[in-house]
């Protein structure tokens, strides 16, 4: 029979013809690409720097090419030349070349759409691979149909493409072509290729390439927890993930209060699983070496080329090495996954929360803040449970800070809009305590402390952006004199965060018994003062009973994170960059009404550092002790103050920087006075009138 013979077809709305043809070379089959202007493929293909050739060849005219790459996995390993980066790339840029990468599933098909200049097309279906190696030994045969663009036959052929193209979600060198395009310096564009063609991610260190590595494969076994979990309760997987969090038995009144909240966060055990990550590339800073040998102490297997470890190794490393956990978001930005140890829980509930339930967490957490009425020692009891309050609150928001940094970047300055938290108080205040309740909440009572003060530096908090995690950092019994050295705290976002790094960094909350530090500080940080004495000592009076009362609360399980979670991320309240905390604000005071509760009268309906301002109470005590007079000078207010000159820096200090206010002597000089009036403001409370500076003073 003679193979090579053309049959001539209808049916199909326009003329076509049909013809078989057996091909044993790689001349042979090229052949058909000789003519084309633009090429549409469904197939193997070994390397891209093989459609180069085809755009590049002598006697060819191709324009353009899309190609549905059907086999590999690590395209781009297989690109070690930067002059065939740097090519294909600006073939993207160019939209000349698109080269589609399949998801999972291997895609076996071999078709190609020939468009020539004329507008004949020539579609091709059968065994033939745009790859040299698969014709050495080779013999392909192929069906080829000759008909025009846009006819019926035409036209089932790009539908038949692409259908297989519903298979790729990932586009080649896409993000290569997309970097070079915003970089003008020819230096740093053959760096950004060079690290390409090493496959390290061109934005991030080493330290930052490993952790996120290892988000990733995290992240993929939270799909795969988040998929048996929702299948069932109690679930043993073959890889060693067994779901755990059975509700509990009813209590003896049998209101079962136990068993929702347990069915509000999701657990999973991963004894089995590992992570394995490529160290191939990473040799220019050492940190490979370094992270390979600490892993080894928590049962990794380091080879040449890659580190194998037990998902609870790396984790325990984590905690240990940078005193956090990690705690992420997923891809889709719907749950918040936290790793501890061999512990994976998924904190984000999947269903609204009853009444009943939401009476319990606030009841909890009222329980907790008034343990200042109970055992603490203050001349303002409601100033100090608004300004807790209001930690809790930004406990609650802290792991969404990248979501929200991603809103404003390029609006605002993202380290004055994500501020830190600093608490300060007396070493009998409880921040210590606060700290531990706060972080039992956002982890289902699993973490239970943070960072020692005499640990951190620069280099820590650097690394910090580095981790990849959500979870804050938290330090306790930090100096101000410290606080003021680590500089890298005064551009901790801004010279480093950007959206495409796909790296999150936490917040950072600091505890400290001093003041305030300098203004750079002040005006990056929510300023929280806990100006209460709790019985601290074995000898204190209730020390015994406030101890015991303080423990029971804090071990009480509270959900309430993961109802808040999953309303702000249902929501997408970050996508309105208006506030911060306040979303989250809002959230609470919609449950205290679906749980039909009052809302105590110390909740921070606005900001707790401003509406209970413990400094400016501070210069109203002041005032009216007669400790201070106030002189009106020009544009300037002299403070004077009958106070020993050492005492007037705790009154500068707690001001805002914007009344720009000096010490001289015993004076506080004010350069903004009308401001400082307005700040002064006699009743605090935003329901109640204020009575003004300056309506009783006399300037």
């Amino acid at each position: 029979m003679d193979w090579q013979s053309t049959i001539s077809l209808g049916g199909f709305g326009n003329a076509g013809e049909m013809e078989w043809q057996t091909v044993r070379s790689w001349q042979s089959f090229t052949d058909y690409f000789k003519n084309a202007s633009h090429i549409d493929a469904v197939t193997y293909c070994e390397s891209p720097d093989l459609l180069l050739d085809l755009f590049e060849h002598e006697n060819f005219q191709l324009e353009s090419m899309d190609v549905l790459v059907g086999d590999r996995d690590e395209y781009q390993s297989s690109v070690t030349d930067v002059n065939v980066a740097r090519r294909l790339a600006e073939l993207y840029r160019q939209e000349k070349l698109v080269i589609r990468l399949k998801n999972r599933r291997v895609i076996h098909s071999k078709l190609y759409r020939i468009v020539e200049s004329d507008d004949e097309v020539t579609l091709l279906a059968g065994s033939a691979n745009l790859s040299r190696n698969s014709w050495t030994n080779q013999t392909n045969s192929i069906v080829a149909f000759r008909t025009e663009r846009g006819s019926q036959l035409d036209q089932q052929f790009c539908d038949w493409i692409e259908d297989h193209r519903e298979y790729s979600e990932t586009v080649f060198i896409a993000d290569l072509a997309e970097q070079l395009t915003a970089i003008d310096d020819e230096d740093e564009r053959e760096r950004r290729i060079e690290l390409w063609v090493d496959n390290r991610d061109t934005q991030l260190t080493e330290r930052a390439e490993v952790h996120a590595d290892a988000g990733d494969l995290l992240a993929e076994l939270g799909d795969e927890i988040d998929r048996l979990a929702s299948v069932e309760d109690d679930v043993e997987d073959p890889d060693g993930i067994v779901a755990i969090g059975e509700p509990e038995p009813e209590d003896e009144n049998g209101t079962g209060s136990e068993t929702m909240i347990n069915e509000a966060v999701r657990s999973a055990k991963t004894p089995d699983y590992t992570l394995t990550l490529s160290t191939q590339s990473l040799d220019s800073d050492g940190y490979a070496e370094e992270f390979g040998s600490e892993l080894k102490r928590h049962g990794a297997d380091v080879g040449s080329n890659a580190i194998t470890t037990p998902v609870d190794g790396y984790a325990n490393y984590l905690q240990t090495k940078y005193d956090v956990p990690k705690m992420w978001l997923d891809d889709d930005r719907t749950r918040v996954h936290l790793q501890h140890g061999e512990t994976h829980l998924i904190l984000t509930a999947e269903q609204q929360p009853d009444p009943a339930t939401l009476d319990s967490c606030l009841a909890n957490i009222e329980e907790y803040v008034e343990t200042v009425d109970r055992w603490g020692e203050t001349n303002n009891a409601e100033a100090v449970k608004a300004h807790m309050y209001e930690g809790i609150l930004y406990a609650m928001w802290a792991p969404f800070v990248n979501l929200y940094a991603e809103a404003y970047y390029g609006d605002v300055t993202l380290d004055n809009a994500l501020q830190y938290l600093y608490i300060y108080g007396e070493s009998d205040a409880g921040k210590d305590k606060f700290c531990e309740f706060v972080l039992r909440l956002i982890s289902d009572g699993l973490v239970r402390g943070g960072a020692d003060a005499d640990a951190v530096g620069k280099s820590q908090i650097r690394a910090l952006r580095n981790v990849d995690t959500v979870f804050p950092y938290v330090v306790s019994d930090i100096s101000k004199q410290k606080i003021e050295r680590i500089d890298t705290l005064r551009n901790f976002w801004q010279d480093s965060w950007h959206p495409s790094n796909d790296i999150s960094y936490p917040v950072l909350v600091f505890t400290s018994n001093d003041s305030r530090p300098n203004d750079w500080f002040r005006n990056r940080a929510k300023m929280l003062q806990f100006d209460v004495a709790f019985p601290s000592n074995p000898e204190d009076d209730d020390f015994y009973a406030a101890q015991q009362d303080l423990n029971r609360i804090v071990e009480q399980p509270n959900p309430l994170f993961s109802f808040v979670s999953a309303r702000l991320l249902d929501e997408e309240s970050y996508r309105s960059p208006d506030e911060t905390v306040g979303h989250v604000r809002d959230i609470f005071l919609r449950f205290y009404g679906t749980a039909g509760r009052e809302v105590p009268a110390y909740f921070p309906r606005n900001a707790a550092n401003s509406e209970y301002n413990i400094g400016k109470r501070k210069w109203q005590k002041a005032k009216e002790r007669d400790d201070v007079t106030f002189e009106r000078q020009g544009e300037r207010l002299i403070a004077s103050f009958e106070l020993e000159p050492h005492e007037l820096y705790s009154y500068r200090k707690v001001l805002p920087t914007k009344m720009r206010p000096e010490k001289s002597g015993r004076d506080i000089i004010i350069k903004n006075p009308d401001d400082f009036s307005d700040w002064l403001a006699v009743e605090e409370r935003s329901d109640t009138p204020k009575r003004l500076l300056r309506d009783v003073l006399p300037f």
